[in-house]
């Protein structure tokens, strides 16, 4: 049945609509929203063949699963106008598409996406140049697949209206697979590259940032831990001296002349009542008035009286002791008699932005990342300044934009609701008391990286396909501009008997053109020769071509490195070998040969070294590959397998034996003058084929190998599988 027009046009809408639709549905990420997407390839297809309204409602239809990922409807509008703009540029005439694309971007694609983006809060405004530079270079990709896809014959025949296009010359066809050819190759390298420097930078931000983290942990670790352990010691001297007031008021002004950096340290019994404290005019001055300080409903005090263990409390503001942020360190005196209760509990208190070393590491621990040290309620105890954050402040961290692919970055939100500026990569570590160090790091930073990676690839890969553009018209121009003229006098009726200087005394003339002009003028004769002439060039190219198919047939079966069989040789022999020794009831023996220590070998000589090692293994055992061996093959990095076809289990333990030995006895050399010793460790098993199948074989023999490895290495261990006894 003939389709119409506009049932075609219909269906070509409906089908190529959805099947670019699910096209759209595999899309590359790149980083974070940023993402590649083919489907606009075959829209742009459809709307070059059949018109600027067929692409417009096929785009549609395509950018539905785009509209349902990105949660916004800015990917309908900007390639439904891209399917448009190139439906009317190139539906009367076969125009360039992807300079066609190129330029749609660069002047209509980019500033509506521009717009676009900024309305959608799901994309970060610090991506915003970036993702546009992406859609650049992911246009140029998929318009250089439209113009591949335009010159298939099939699809050609199927998109296009009756009489829409006349044949392309050769000079317009030599051109487009020239400049394709060279599209294609820098597409693929300057992409590659692309990958890799998103890659590596991704990387090296998350390095750099992990190792800022993990100093600045060390550095507060050392701060605090001098204090909990000092406060340890105290503890035990107070336990002993409990009975002396005087000696305990002693060692408690003691103890914070050696420790100053505590601003205040008190003792209360185990009423909660102060007895003593550092300067001692705290509570003298209190008791002198008969009066009691109370503490016994605070955290630390609480805390000390219940745990063995040092307490660090969240920052509170002081009762009695000014208004300063404080964070207190305490810990229970126990009784001298394990069994009694705690006698009382020594406290240490100190403003916390009096530790300036801490504020200063905070400060500088580098000018892209910035830290806070949180309480374990969430208050912010100290922050880098930058952060302009105050004092018992909460900070709560969700995740950033998740409607993508998984990644760590996070919105931080300050205690009046107040969300900061940007989006940040986050590390955490809570310390051993509680506290939480949080480190971020604005990704903006990351993004212009990036952006100018981008950047760097959209200019190459527009420069690219202009001088492609350009070489590839100059070629073709250059080695089609004589047929051209051949064809111009063939259609002017040009008599060729005439001297014409042009072809007769052109040393420049081209051979094949000279031969066309020779045919053309003298005979029918000469036409036959070309022919025959061709049909020698095609046998000499089809030779060739068979020498290079047998050539590559070689290398798929040869390990490039060894010269043994590869893994796909031994696989397929192992299957075929099974087959035989079932059929015929014979046994089949499986040795597994690894180098022992072949990673010292790399360590410790380098890889080539490693690589002339194997090179040189595979020649020993290239001279025991007869008899009863039907493959010899290297299977994996430094594993060769010998394969046996009815060998009993004495003669295939032998010939491990002999391996062995003989590779022992061998002088491998790792450089110019530089010889080491190599041993192996063989794994062999033997089995009737019969009872057992070959994956089992292969079971068997690694196992072996396992358990010579584990027995100390450089020996043969066995597994003998061959029950039957008239096989043996």
């Amino acid at each position: 049945m003939q389709l119409t027009g506009i049932s075609k046009d219909v269906l070509l809408i409906v089908i190529g609509g959805l099947t670019a639709a699910i096209i759209n549905m595999f899309r590359l990420p790149l980083f974070f929203e940023a993402e590649f997407v083919f489907g606009p390839a075959l829209v742009l297809l459809i709307a070059i063949f059949r018109g600027p309204i067929v692409g417009l409602l096929t785009s549609m239809i395509a950018s539905s699963t785009l509209v349902w990922a990105w949660g916004s409807y800015w990917a309908t509008l900007t390639f439904g106008m891209e399917a448009l703009f190139v439906g009317l540029i190139c539906y009367y005439r076969r125009w360039n598409v992807i300079l066609v694309v190129m330029a749609y971007w660069l002047f209509i694609g980019m500033p509506v996406s521009w717009y676009s983006i900024a309305q959608y809060e799901l994309f970060l405004d610090t991506h915003r140049t970036a993702i546009l530079i992406k859609q650049l270079t992911n246009a140029i990709v998929y318009a250089h697949i439209t113009a591949l896809l335009i010159y298939v014959p099939l699809l050609k025949k199927f998109l296009s209206r009756s009489g829409q296009f006349k044949t392309l010359s050769i000079k317009d066809q030599s051109s487009h697979i020239i400049a394709s050819l060279l599209i294609t190759v820098g597409i693929l390298f300057f992409f590659f590259n692309l990958n890799q420097n998103i890659k590596n930078n991704g990387e090296k931000f998350s390095q750099s940032h992990d190792q800022k983290h993990e100093k600045l942990v060390s550095q507060l670790q050392l701060i605090f831990e001098q204090k909990l352990t000092a406060m340890t010691e105290l503890r035990s001297t107070l336990s002993y001296v409990w009975d002396d007031p005087s000696m305990r008021q002693d060692a408690l002004s003691t103890f914070n002349e050696r420790y100053p950096e505590f601003m205040t340290m008190v003792i209360a019994d185990q009423t909660g009542n102060l007895l003593h404290s550092s300067p001692p005019e705290l509570v003298r001055n209190v008791l002198l008035q008969n009066e009691q300080i109370y503490v016994g409903d605070r955290a630390y005090f609480i805390a000390a009286m219940e745990q063995d263990a040092v307490y660090v409390s969240p920052g509170f503001i002081g009762r009695g002791f000014g208004s300063d942020i404080i964070t207190a360190v305490s810990i229970g005196v126990p009784d001298t008699d394990p069994d009694q209760p705690r006698l009382g509990v020594v406290e240490g208190s100190f403003i916390l932005y009096s530790l300036k070393s801490v504020q200063r590491f905070l400060d500088n621990i580098d000018a892209s990342v910035e830290a806070t040290l949180l309480d374990q309620t969430g208050q912010v105890l100290m922050a880098s300044s930058s952060m302009n954050l105050e004092p018992l402040e909460s900070l709560t961290f969700s995740k950033g934009v998740d409607r993508f692919y998984d990644h760590e970055l996070v919105h931080v939100f300050r205690g009046n609701g107040h969300q900061m500026p940007s989006v940040y990569s986050k590390n955490e570590h809570q310390l051993p008391w509680g506290w939480r160090l949080i480190t971020i790091q604005d990704e903006a930073k990351f993004a212009g990286v990036i952006e100018q990676i981008l950047i760097i690839f959209a200019f190459t890969i527009v420069l690219v396909v202009l001088v492609s553009k350009l070489l590839a018209w100059s070629i073709a121009h250059s080695w089609s501009y004589y047929m051209q003229r051949l064809n111009d006098m063939i259609e002017q009726g040009a008599d060729f008997s005439a001297d014409m200087t042009e072809f007769e005394q052109n040393e420049y003339l081209p051979e094949e053109i000279s031969n066309l002009y020779q045919e053309i003028k003298l005979s029918r004769q000469k036409i036959l020769r070309m022919n025959q002439e061709l049909q020698n060039t095609i046998a000499e190219r089809t030779e060739k071509l068979q020498v290079a198919n047998a050539k590559l047939n070689v290398m798929a079966q040869e390990d490039e490195l060894t010269q043994l069989n590869n893994r796909r040789v031994f696989n397929t022999v192992l299957t075929e070998l099974y087959a035989e020794c079932q059929k015929a009831l014979l046994p089949m023996s499986m040795l597994i040969i690894d180098i022992d220590h072949f990673k010292k070998v790399n360590d410790t000589y380098g890889h080539p070294a490693g690589d002339a090692v194997l090179h040189q293994l595979a020649e020993v055992l290239t001279q025991f590959d007869h008899g009863a061996v039907q493959c010899l093959a290297r299977i994996g990095g430094e594993e060769f397998c010998f394969l046996l076809k009815g060998t009993l289990p004495e003669q295939a333990k032998n010939l491990a034996e002999r391996i062995r030995q003989q590779v022992g006895a061998t002088e491998f050399k790792a450089g110019a003058d530089k010889s080491i010793e190599i041993t192996v460790s063989v794994g062999l098993a033997t089995i009737n084929p019969t009872k057992f199948t070959s994956a089992k074989l292969y079971q068997l023999a690694d196992t072996a190998l396992y358990e010579a490895k584990n027995s100390g290495r450089n020996q043969v261990k066995e597994v003998d599988y061959l029950t039957d006894p008239s096989l043996r």
